[in-house]
């Protein structure tokens, strides 16, 4: 009886997830008026706009309009940009391969316009491990740092994939992090000779909650207490290491995502974004240069703190974020960033909105800051695709954007709800997510 009842409460959990986001209001030709949000999938449109996509345009200035308007975004090859004086510039001759530097993208603004407009493929993939297996570099076992305990109704497990990210190695394609009660973990997935994709190494961080994770080169990145851990992906030993002391400590936050790039100076910029969750508490973009020597860090340096704000006539959800990624424009060198996020509350985290805000970074008397460009949802779930915990964009070998989102706990064995028995924790497990290329 109690698996009955569990089953349908599932099903109007589905039943229920088609509803609106909250309202907000917009015009056309110069008349004012207000209704929801579409949810992906909804019919609601104006013209040829599609659904569910929140579009901001931009004037000379680099300012963003005040208007929130469900239009189809432009699909010209020239869309115009912010005109800013900034003197920091990210590296646009990064090569494929190089150790601390990630290649640039092309056409940024209009790039993301054709993913808000529905224009990305999405494709379901998997990576494998075994529960009791203990794997290098120091025999860490998916038991001791994957399992969380559930703690919310329908066992939704409150501990579980902090940050996911594609690599440029082709051996190990992917790296991520996992929170836990106790030690979290970092981890990376290997690529198979026959195709399949499989847990390499895992091994837990310093604390219970580490930061999402990016890639530059051959380097992951993480955020682990007061430090910025650097590991070299193609080493399962992690051989090569580097952790880097963030000082003075209050001077970071790194719960709302990490990214960093190579400049034209060759230094790094890393972007810090905290606090994470969704709470009325301010939020920050901190900006670093690290200073590097033979490809690996040697000296952090905060440059710029400055608070995060988005237009007063979004919704206010649209203000979080969880991870992020920083993307170098080929060409003009532009700076810009994409948070990431969705609905992390009741039957939103199960099958709610997630969405990416694309962001550009401007500089005005030497203060950095993110200037909010746009935003587009995409439907989220739990089992493959939870926006609010780990999703990232990546820019591949043609200069384009994809763009990754994964699942959010495995926990228990093969299902999202434990309501029907213990799974089993003796032998292999998978987990899913999700990649989406224009």
């Amino acid at each position: 009886m109690k698996s009955i009842f569990y089953i349908l409460l599932l099903l109007s959990v589905q039943a229920c997830s088609a509803k609106a986001a909250p309202p907000a209001s917009h015009s056309h030709g110069g008349r004012v008026h207000i209704h929801s949000l579409p949810a992906i999938g909804a019919g609601h449109r104006h013209g040829t706009g599609a659904p569910g996509v929140l579009a901001q345009s931009t004037n000379n200035g680099g300012t963003v309009t005040s208007s929130v308007e469900y239009e189809k975004p432009r699909q010209s090859p020239r869309i115009p940009r912010p005109t800013t004086t900034n003197t920091i510039k990210g590296d646009v001759s990064c090569r494929s391969g190089e150790s601390d530097c990630n290649i640039c993208a092309a056409n940024v603004q209009q790039q993301f316009s054709r993913a808000a407009a529905g224009q990305l493929r999405w494709r379901k993939l998997s990576w494998h491990f075994s529960w009791p297996q203990k794997y290098p570099p120091n025999g860490t076992r998916p038991l001791d740092v994957f399992d969380g305990k559930p703690a919310y109704p329908l066992g939704i497990p409150n501990k579980h994939i902090q940050g996911f990210a594609r690599t440029n190695s082709a051996h190990f394609p992917f790296v991520g992090t996992h929170s836990h009660k106790r030690k979290g973990s970092v981890f990376t997935v290997a690529k198979n000779s026959n195709g399949s994709m499989s847990l390499a190494s895992l091994q837990k961080s310093r604390g219970g909650h580490p930061s999402g994770i990016q890639v530059i080169g051959d380097f992951l990145i993480y955020g682990d207490g007061g430090m910025l851990i650097f590991k070299d992906i193609n080493s399962v030993n992690q051989t090569r290491t580097k952790s880097i002391r963030i000082t003075p400590k209050a001077r970071f936050g790194y719960g709302g995502g990490l990214g960093l790039l190579r400049l034209s100076n060759n230094n790094l910029l890393v972007l810090t974004s905290g606090p994470g969750s969704q709470d009325k508490r301010p939020r920050y973009n901190y900006f670093y240069k690290v200073q590097t020597q033979n490809g690996m860090p040697q000296k952090l340096t905060l440059l710029s703190k400055s608070r995060s704000s988005i237009p007063a006539n979004w919704p206010k959800n649209l203000g979080f974020s969880e991870n992020l990624s920083l993307i170098t424009e080929c060409g003009t060198g532009d700076i810009y960033s994409v948070h990431t996020t969705g609905s992390s509350q009741g039957i939103g985290s199960v099958t709610g909105n997630g969405y990416w805000r694309l962001s550009k970074l401007v500089e005005q008397q030497g203060k950095l800051s993110l200037s909010p460009l746009s935003v587009f949802y995409t439907r989220q779930n739990m089992s493959s695709c939870n926006i609010s915990s780990a999703a990232t964009v990546y820019v591949n070998h043609q200069h384009k954007l994809e763009f990754y989102c994964h699942g959010f706990a495995k926990d228990p064995s093969g299902s999202t709800f434990n309501v029907l028995g213990s799974p089993s924790r003796n032998g292999r497990d998978k987990f899913d997510f999700k990649m989406g290329t224009l």
